[in-house]
């Protein structure tokens, strides 16, 4: 009897660690998608090319780890357009940044439609 119970709690154990790690890599591509959404908004509300930049970095970062996680053409195009608004950001252009941002939010969403299948 002993030995399940110990068993039960190294499982339980085991999960509670691993659990966490599984859904991040979900999440990554959620939070790719709101700073996207963000460098839209500073971008094309505010013009603030520079907010555009920083938060257009954040959503590469995700974004690319989520494609060594688990490539994706949308992915994949998607992160062709973040570098983009992000160069066009620092090049102080928020128009044409928050273009290639909006275009990177379509193949995003596109590749949240394939995972949700």
């Amino acid at each position: 009897m002993k030995f399940r119970e110990s068993a039960l709690a190294a499982s339980l154990g085991l999960a509670a660690l691993v659990l966490p790690a599984l859904s991040y890599a979900d999440d990554r591509l959620q939070q790719a998608i709101y700073h996207v959404n963000e460098a839209i908004t500073q971008g094309g509300k505010l013009h603030d090319a520079g907010l555009l930049s920083y938060h257009a970095d954040l959503a590469l970062e995700k974004a690319e780890g989520l494609q060594k996680f688990k490539p994706n053409p949308h992915m994949a195009e998607a992160i062709v357009h973040i570098k983009a608004a992000i160069a066009e950001g620092q090049a102080n252009h928020a128009e044409a940044g928050t273009l290639q941002a909006k275009e990177a939010l379509s193949h995003l969403e596109e590749a949240s439609k394939e995972t949700a299948q």
